[in-house]
């Protein structure tokens, strides 16, 4: 069988199916030029065609003003996001569905980061991405 990325980001959009690192690409680029009030997506690995729930999600963020972005995934095991090398003062937030949600001050990564974060998962087939500096979190 074959899985997908379904990644979900507004309200007048059905959520997208993800099959290559093009597709990966495509959509980060296109998460960027909607603007702070859509900069968020969730994703989950579908077998494609089934009607199965996920265990798992990723929630990333993407900002095209500073170009860098966050990733937290959660799964039965735990939550977990990938931190970045500097601490922002404060939180950094991103609007999901036009909701801020709030990520810890030092995961901002760069967005290369957040677009092999999400094509890892794919790669994972839902499981967390291998190969970053993730950090358990509540």
């Amino acid at each position: 069988m074959a899985y997908v990325l379904d990644v979900a980001y507004r309200h007048d959009q059905e959520p997208r199916h993800l099959r290559s690192r093009e597709d990966v690409d495509a959509f980060v680029e296109e998460l960027l030029a909607l603007g702070p009030a859509y900069n968020a997506a969730t994703a989950y690995v579908v077998e494609e065609g089934s009607d199965d729930l996920p265990d798992h999600e990723l929630l990333i963020g993407a900002n095209a003003t500073t170009g860098f972005g966050s990733a937290r995934y959660s799964g039965e095991a735990g939550t977990w996001y990938v931190q970045g090398e500097h601490t922002k003062p404060g939180n950094v937030s991103f609007a999901y569905f036009g909701t801020e949600h709030e990520f810890p001050a030092d995961a901002e990564v760069p967005l290369d980061l957040v677009r092999e974060v999400l094509w890892g998962l794919l790669e994972n087939r839902g499981g967390r991405p291998a190969g970053q500096n993730w950090v358990e979190t509540d």
